[in-house]
């Protein structure tokens, strides 16, 4: 887990969470408490929607995985 810096359009969020799962896949936490207003954008979303996004300065694309009720935060892939 690394702590991670995304833009996503207007949105930017400095406590997201990058995950290397065991298969290879990379997924993204974004904390709903850091911005309320780009999480009920993401939960219009369906799983093939992508996201550009900057992580740390870098181009990527994200894709909505799921919402983690538990944490109260998206989970998000990374393409």
């Amino acid at each position: 887990m690394a702590k991670t810096s995304v833009r996503i359009g207007a949105f930017e969020i400095d406590d997201a969470e990058l995950h290397s799962e065991q298969e290879g896949e990379r997924t993204l936490i974004i904390p709903c408490k850091s911005d309320p207003d780009l999480c009920m954008q993401l939960d219009g979303w369906d799983i093939d929607t992508s996201v550009p996004a900057f992580l740390n300065g870098k181009q990527s694309v994200l894709y909505c995985k799921h919402y983690d009720r538990q944490s109260d935060a998206w989970v998000m892939r990374l393409a």
